[in-house]
């Protein structure tokens, strides 16, 4: 049987690269990989990836990862997503998040107010449009009177929701709506910790906590050359604790990084780095303690090895990137050696 996994996939390329992708998923769905997740910035919208992958596909399951709560109202979202479920036959998975206050003010035009509680309204919402109830409901957000009700039958009275969520209060709302926890460049040694957090939240709702899943988002380089590979996944990490808001350089002071974030951030404003990239300086700043912690990286055995750590931790359905390859054939040798 294949161990779970997930990839993650943009759809940032031209027309045809993009038709080139969706070979790549196929790839992906027939060697046993359980689900896609697509990202969604301020290019391409991830819905008209996710349609034509449903088309094109028939096992491999279908989630945003995420889609902001901002931008879209719960409406629309679930209409979204009840309409994905059914073109897909229920292969649809619901990822949300808050995204940060630069994306939503400066391209959604939206404030970025109340997004922990804004989250738990989209959970509920969702939840009761997709179950084909009235919807009356008295939030801090919304407030919707009027009883609308979806106009058709969805194929599931209950999609998947995950969320993204690295925060303490974040998490212990995820507990109370949610169906999985989505973190990134969280620890590995702290993955028990933060599930115990969530399921005793969903716990305390009264929900059977071993429901809520760990759905991460690991850092993964598949590249013998160690040096390089180092490098390369040291890029994200770097990027997002120095220029991507406050949200990941306190959620890994807290979990016990404070002296490399401190260090990190300093070599950051004195050697900004490329997006996504890193540099000599931020390098020494994170050491190897960080690095190991929030990425996988070496050649496949390596790699193999260190996701199937990390489902041994506590990680339920691990997302990687979806391995660069040179052609089909490589992809499916790289991503069946990762399942098998």
């Amino acid at each position: 049987m294949a161990r779970r996994l997930a990839v993650s996939v943009g759809f940032n390329g031209t027309p045809e690269q993009n038709k080139a992708l969706i070979e790549r998923i196929k790839v992906a769905e027939e060697v046993g990989v359980e689900a896609i997740f697509t990202a969604e910035t301020w290019g391409r919208d991830q819905f008209s990836l996710l349609t034509q992958v449903a088309l094109q596909t028939s096992k491999i399951k279908l989630g945003t990862g995420i889609a902001p709560v901002y931008g879209r109202s719960p409406g629309v979202l679930a209409m979204t997503y009840a309409t994905l479920d059914e073109i897909s036959g229920g292969r649809a998975i619901i990822g949300l998040g808050t995204s940060g206050a630069r994306v939503i003010e400066h391209w959604h035009g939206e404030p970025f107010e109340k997004p922990i509680q804004r989250t738990k309204e989209y959970c509920e919402i969702i939840n009761m449009i997709i179950a084909g109830e009235k919807v009356f409901y008295e939030g801090e957000v919304f407030k919707l009177q009027r009883g609308f009700k979806l106009l058709f039958n969805p194929v599931r009275d209950h999609i998947p929701i995950y969320i993204a969520s690295i925060s303490p209060r974040s998490m212990e709302v995820l507990g109370e709506v949610a169906d999985g926890w989505m973190p990134i460049y969280w620890p590995k040694s702290k993955y028990r910790e933060g599930l115990a957090q969530v399921r005793e939240s969903a716990k305390a709702a009264g929900r059977d906590p071993l429901t809520v899943e760990c759905v991460a988002s690991l850092t993964t380089v598949i590249e013998p050359d160690l040096a390089k590979a180092r490098r390369m996944a040291a890029g994200p990490v770097s990027w997002y604790v120095t220029n991507m808001g406050d949200f990941y350089h306190r959620m890994l002071t807290r979990n016990g990084f404070a002296d490399e974030v401190a260090a990190m951030r300093k070599a950051g404003e004195e050697h900004k780095p490329a997006p996504f990239q890193t540099n000599d300086a931020l390098m020494a700043a994170m050491g190897d303690r960080l690095l190991d912690e929030t990425a996988i990286y070496g050649d496949i055995e390596t790699v193999a090895a260190g996701i199937e750590e990390r489902r041994q931790l506590g990680v339920d359905l691990p997302i990687i990137g979806l391995p660069a390859a040179p052609d089909l054939k490589t992809l499916e040798r790289t991503l069946g050696t990762l399942v098998s």
